[in-house]
């Protein structure tokens, strides 16, 4: 498959981050397919995917929110974070699903993003 091919076609839905503290809910773990093989994002990069949840919690006042939630992280390495780490998601972007099965139409909002930078928690300690 050449780079040409994994371009999507789908507008990306990047989101502002700068008002909201994301930090590790769990300890990432490979995203799996239902064969229980790791999932490669075959659509854009081909790398491995990653599920890491995480706890976000937004801070401008008048539209306080919190929220727990996996962002699915794209990369070729398992991202260096611990349970508990504050974080910025990079590149964090919204993309809108919606399925039918038996009948029943449902849908929803998954997240993705490129990669985890560690801001605060024993990780940050680790790295400094």
């Amino acid at each position: 498959m050449t780079n040409q091919s994994r371009i999507s076609t789908q507008p990306r839905l990047l989101l502002d981050t700068r008002d909201v503290i994301f930090e590790m809910a769990d300890e990432i773990m490979p995203k799996l397919d239902d064969k229980g093989a790791q999932k490669i994002d075959s659509r854009d990069t081909g790398l491995p995917m990653w599920t890491a949840p995480m706890f976000g919690r937004g801070r401008t006042p008048g539209k306080k929110w919190s929220a727990q939630f996996n962002v699915t992280i794209v990369s070729a390495e398992r991202p260096n974070v611990q349970d508990g780490d504050q974080v910025n998601p990079v590149d964090l972007e919204a993309l809108p699903w919606v399925s039918e099965q038996n009948g029943r139409t449902r849908s929803g909002t998954a997240f993705k993003a490129s990669g985890l930078e560690v801001v605060s928690g024993p990780s940050a300690v680790k790295a400094a």
